[in-house]
């Protein structure tokens, strides 16, 4: 396989290795977790910020909804849906990043609704860290499956339990994400995790990694 190949159809370029990889099973699994990290992190880099700043705007609508629930005695949830949806609305940008976003506040809302409980300071936070999760699912994850035959002749379930196992780490990741972006209002300074700091070339070949197993 050569750099650019495509190895499974339904996936965007920068997944193409993270996937390779896993199918292979040449490299190890902090090897294969590092790579589908940095793929995740060039995603949503590469997707910009407006998921931060209408989850900015969300958090803040949410935040003053409960701050009011001491005066109301309760939190209206199908009210905060339409909010979000009118900030959503009024903003312009792409239709997929604002879909993306507005199903994580919505999950936010949803978590509440039936006994979560969110810090009020953490909302904004929250949310980015449902969107980023929502694009690994909908730009990897879910996408998997989206094939008859898997690279390297590689079963469903071992390719799947292999995908289940990297979870803590990409969701660790994902926390440490959005908790950056939130402080920064923005996805720029975006860095690999402290446990997977090692970057990621994604254009380089595999064949250093077929290299050391020989």
């Amino acid at each position: 396989m050569t750099d650019g190949d495509i190895v499974h159809g339904k996936l965007n370029r920068l997944y193409q290795k993270p996937y390779q990889w896993l199918c292979e099973g040449q490299a190890s699994h902090d090897e294969c977790v590092r790579v589908l990290i940095e793929a995740l992190k060039q995603d949503i880099k590469r997707k910009g910020d407006l998921p931060v700043k209408l989850a900015k705007q969300m958090g803040e609508s949410l935040d003053q909804a409960i701050r009011n629930i001491g005066q109301n005695g309760f939190l209206d949830y199908a009210t905060e849906n339409r909010k979000f949806e009118k900030i959503v609305q009024q903003t312009d940008g792409r239709h997929d990043l604002k879909e993306l976003t507005l199903r994580a506040g919505k999950n936010l809302i949803q978590f509440l609704r039936y006994g979560g409980e969110a810090e009020s300071t953490s909302t904004s936070k929250i949310i980015l860290q449902n969107y980023i999760g929502e694009v690994y699912d909908s730009e990897f994850r879910e996408r998997i499956p989206l094939t008859s035959n898997h690279h390297a002749g590689i079963d469903d379930m071992t390719l799947i339990k292999r995908i289940e196992k990297m979870q803590s780490d990409i969701s660790s990741a994902i926390s440490e994400w959005a908790n950056r972006a939130s402080k920064d209002e923005s996805m720029i300074n975006l860095r690999m995790p402290r446990h997977q700091i090692k970057e990621i070339n994604m254009e380089e070949d595999l064949a250093f990694t077929a290299k050391k197993k020989l």
